[in-house]
């Protein structure tokens, strides 16, 4: 019988531990907690494939979790999803109990490995994995969401249709409404620029109103608007541009393009998109924008800023996802010092981050494709890249 004693040590280690209150003690803590996490959840497989949980009256792994362990149902659907697919993702499984890939990354790749894409990503595993574990969370979502569109465009049989756009508006007891809906990429940047154009500033002396609450005003002014234009006859259009980012090459070959977060899009939607656009066509060289724009002003013109958002896609500050609506360019090698007003010198930064990095102590340096090194006044260095530098790769070939 298994030997229990090892984890009676563990629970007086955690009783003792004390963890210190710095930022490297509390994420070294953090990356602990998620390799066990990983052993646990290689237990919890076992478990399943033994159907333990059937011999001790459960009606699944799941409901075992919910019962004896007290987790929601969500959390154990997960963790049960989690540990069945990473029994057939070996490498993966490795990089997370070895601490290469944290849990947000794991999920990052479980959530975009379907059961038509599955043995495709088994086979190139051992390549792509060692490919995330430099990146964010966040940037390792949208790596893997590009990977599954482009594996589900190679499949024969293709995974099913994108689901429909859904929306709910429910009347509440007390006459409110309350709104609820599920869009696709495309809908959902159309949505979020319309909004964005919608919302006005807080008048002098108002109450300031949340970020959601001006949403809420946007929509309706949106939906006034449209009401009291229906008799109206347009005499020209000026529509807000929605972005789409894809190789002249993938454009050809039918595959999915992303927009300008990442987030990818179906090559029927950008078929859709081109019976009714215009085409801005940018030299690059691999997957970063490089465009000289000159060194003879400071000002970053609209093309040069464009250039940047399709680069940058958001902050490049380390851990900041600010989107590019709401950041500056910022030069890398300050004009002061000659740095250049072209792509090769800027980067995105939001207005706080914009402004640490000019503070005395911190330095950046950033390599021809877009790569950023900052280094803050303790000496740390912390490397950030565009969405576009790092692809997955399908056996040695760019996906």
């Amino acid at each position: 019988m298994y030997d229990d004693g090892v984890l009676r040590e563990l629970a007086a280690a955690v009783e003792e531990l004390e963890i210190p209150v710095f930022g490297d003690d509390i994420a070294a803590a953090i990356g602990l907690m998620d390799r066990l996490g990983a052993k646990i959840t290689k237990a919890v497989a076992a478990f399943d494939n033994d159907g333990i949980w059937a011999i001790e009256g459960a009606t699944s792994m799941t409901a075992w979790l919910r019962h004896h362990a007290r987790m929601s149902g969500g959390a154990a659907a997960s963790m049960t999803r989690t540990a069945r697919r990473l029994e057939e993702l070996p490498v993966t499984s490795a990089a997370w109990l070895s601490g290469s890939l944290s849990s947000g990354q794991v999920q990052a790749v479980v959530a975009n490995v379907g059961e038509k894409t599955l043995a495709m990503f088994a086979e190139h595993e051992a390549e792509v994995v060692p490919s995330l574990s430099e990146l964010s969370v966040a940037d390792t979502a949208l790596a893997m969401q590009g990977w599954a569109a482009r594996a589900e465009a190679l499949l024969e049989d293709p995974e099913p249709k994108e689901r429909p756009r859904a929306l709910h508006l429910s009347k509440l007891m007390e006459g409110r409404r309350r709104l609820d809906g599920d869009l696709d990429a495309e809908g959902g940047s159309v949505v979020e620029t319309a909004l964005g154009l919608a919302s006005s500033e807080d008048a002098e002396g108002e109450e300031p109103r949340s970020p959601a609450e001006r949403r809420g005003d946007a929509l309706v002014d949106i939906c006034r608007f449209f009401l009291d234009h229906q008799g109206a006859t347009p005499a020209g259009r000026a529509r807000p541009h929605l972005n789409v980012v894809i190789d002249y090459h993938d454009l050809l070959g039918g595959l999915p393009g992303e927009l300008v977060d990442g987030s990818p899009i179906a090559s029927e939607s950008i078929a859709s998109l081109l019976c009714d656009s215009v085409f801005h066509r940018l030299i690059t060289k691999g997957r970063s924008v490089i465009l000289d724009f000159g060194v003879a002003t400071r000002v970053v013109s609209d093309g040069l800023f464009s250039a940047l958002v399709l680069r940058d896609r958001h902050c490049r500050h380390p851990g900041c996802d600010r989107p590019s609506k709401w950041c500056e360019a910022h030069h890398v090698i300050p004009v002061s010092e000659g740095g250049p007003t072209h792509l090769a010198n800027l980067v995105l930064k939001c207005s706080r981050h914009h402004h640490i990095g000019h503070k005395p102590g911190w330095s950046e340096k950033m390599e021809p494709d877009g790569t950023l090194q900052i280094t803050d006044p303790s000496g740390h260095t912390f490397v950030t890249y565009p969405p576009g530098v790092v692809r997955l790769q399908f056996g040695g070939a760019a996906a």
